[in-house]
């Protein structure tokens, strides 16, 4: 791949921040900026604080999945799914999703969405979550400043169907695990193998990712 997932990353948090605006302002301003939105008065309500916690879980995970679209090989510039962040921001207390929260998370799962209806228009099947389940054929984790820990997974299921998992935070979870995880459909993406060939895949915003009980 041409550029890491991090200094990606950081690239897409600055075009989207600044809009390609001053040479001075800088990297660590950026992501302090994308952090504190939304906290910087003592006398916000709690819901406009709630409601700024939403955005940026939101915005956390649009530039994740921007920073691997452009790993992957695509040129800078695509646009997040207004329809996934809308429904990244409603639904923010369940990215990540613990305890509980899984349940709530798998609930919002539609059942009858395919891979297959996926690949062939993915824009009708932003606004609920996918489950599925695979082989980790690679994780990495990268610690993006004033934000925290992401992890990235590709994850290749029974039928050979591809996913790009995003996740805000680390897991115990490693190469050659099973897992299932559920999350939102963000983008249609793909990338060049090492040995030859290419791998089509469906980048997700990971809500829940746990090693398989199978």
């Amino acid at each position: 791949m041409r550029v890491s997932f991090y200094y990606a990353f950081i690239l897409v948090a600055f075009i989207l921040v600044t809009g390609c605006g001053s040479n001075n302002s800088s990297t660590s301003s950026v992501f302090s900026n994308l952090a504190t939105q939304g906290f910087s008065s003592t006398n916000e309500g709690t819901e406009t604080i709630a409601e700024s916690e939403k955005n940026n879980t939101a915005t956390y995970h649009s530039l994740a999945v921007l920073a691997l679209h452009e790993v992957n090989g695509f040129e800078a510039g695509e646009e997040f799914p207004p329809e996934s962040k809308a429904f990244l921001a409603k639904h923010a207390h369940l990215f990540p999703a613990t305890g509980d929260k899984v349940k709530e998370a798998q609930q919002l799962v539609d059942q009858n969405v395919q891979p297959k209806h996926i690949n062939k228009n993915i824009s009708k099947y932003h606004a609920s979550m996918i489950q599925d389940s695979g082989t980790v054929l690679s994780i990495e984790e990268e610690e993006i400043p004033e934000i925290g820990t992401f992890s990235v997974l590709h994850v290749v299921n029974d039928e050979e169907d591809s996913y790009q998992v995003v996740y805000l935070g680390a897991l115990d979870i490693y190469e050659d695990d099973t897992v299932e995880f559920v999350g939102v459909r963000t983008l249609l993406s793909g990338f060049d193998n090492v040995s030859g060939g290419y791998t089509n895949s469906i980048i997700i915003a990971g809500s829940y990712v746990g090693k398989s009980a199978n």
